[in-house]
């Protein structure tokens, strides 16, 4: 009687099905570790910058610098978020127009938030306009952030415990900010509601909510707050048209779109760096293409002293 032996017998040929080896070439495979030589030195080449970097500088021109102005921890947490989420177009415009927005909420944002009615929220705010922003939507999310500091003693307890029970950024922020959507307007969000506050579940990579999340979450070393008890580990790079440009260039995704997916992917890449906070070289990375406007091919002009130009993928 005939029986098969692991290692003397071909068994696919002995029971007639047709045996198709499996192989690699050798050009794929030195396409892959020339990959992977390409994403070190790019990595290396990132924190190199981040080391080099003077964050303290960058605040002077950041949106963060606002929730700094205040000692007391809910009033940070409320310029923080406004900030944040007014953090839509020119540096320049949107430092101005905060300004303005809390010389109106006075000393105390959160004092202000926690005790004002709606309606005198909408007298002082009503006329207030940041680009697509309007003042009625703002005032009705101050009230509703009011709510939740009464409620909870703080703006981001709700997220922390969302956060605790499903252990999943994106299902924890949206649950987070559909609470304060039903508070600010309960008969139902506009369309610029919805985009002074959006819904993290949608399409896009929620750049502004991620922002508010790094700014929160890190520990407080001078320049972000460390307000929230969410781990670092589970943050997303928030991803704006600057990070999404120097993240190609680098290698770090080839996605087109500045969605939560390419997020994801630019976070797996510096999580090889820092995998208990990934988010932060963030900072570094965006100021640089603040500053110099990174371009997404060769710019002799543009590019002349970029940091990371030795290893964009358009100067090799």
């Amino acid at each position: 009687m005939w029986r098969a032996r692991t290692g003397s017998v071909d068994l696919s040929r002995a029971r007639g099905e047709v045996y198709t080896p499996v192989t690699v070439s050798r050009s794929s495979s030195v396409l892959s570790v020339r990959r992977e030589r390409a994403r070190k030195a790019a990595l290396d080449a990132v924190a190199a910058w981040h080391a080099r970097f003077d964050p303290r500088d960058a605040l002077s021109r950041d949106p963060l610098r606002f929730a700094r102005r205040y000692a007391e921890k809910r009033d940070r947490e409320v310029v923080a978020m406004l900030s944040a989420l007014m953090a839509f177009g020119r540096v320049s415009i949107i430092g101005a127009r905060l300004e303005v927005l809390f010389s109106r909420l006075g000393p105390s944002p959160a004092g202000r938030a926690m005790n004002a009615s709606r309606d005198e929220l909408l007298q002082l705010l009503g006329s207030f306009k940041h680009r697509t922003f309007r003042g009625e939507d703002i005032a009705l999310l101050v009230h509703a952030m009011g709510v939740l500091l009464r409620r909870d003693g703080g703006l981001y307890v709700s997220l922390e415990r969302a956060y605790e029970e499903t252990r999943d950024l994106r299902e924890s922020l949206g649950r987070w900010t559909d609470s304060l959507r039903a508070l600010a307007w309960p008969e139902g969000a506009t369309r610029s509601a919805r985009h002074l506050l959006p819904d993290p579940r949608g399409p896009s990579a929620s750049k502004r909510l991620n922002l508010l999340l790094r700014w929160v979450a890190r520990p407080d070393d001078g320049i972000d707050l460390g307000l929230s008890r969410l781990p670092t580990s589970a943050l997303l790079v928030p991803v704006d048209v600057h990070v999404h440009r120097i993240a190609r260039n680098l290698g770090f995704t080839a996605r087109n779109d500045a969605s939560w997916r390419t997020a994801e992917e630019i976070t797996a890449v510096l999580r090889t760096l820092s995998s208990e906070d990934p988010v932060r070289y963030d900072m570094a990375l965006c100021h640089l293409g603040i500053a110099r406007q990174c371009p997404s091919k060769r710019d002799p002009v543009r590019c002349d002293g970029c940091a990371l130009r030795d290893v964009c993928v358009h100067w090799k």
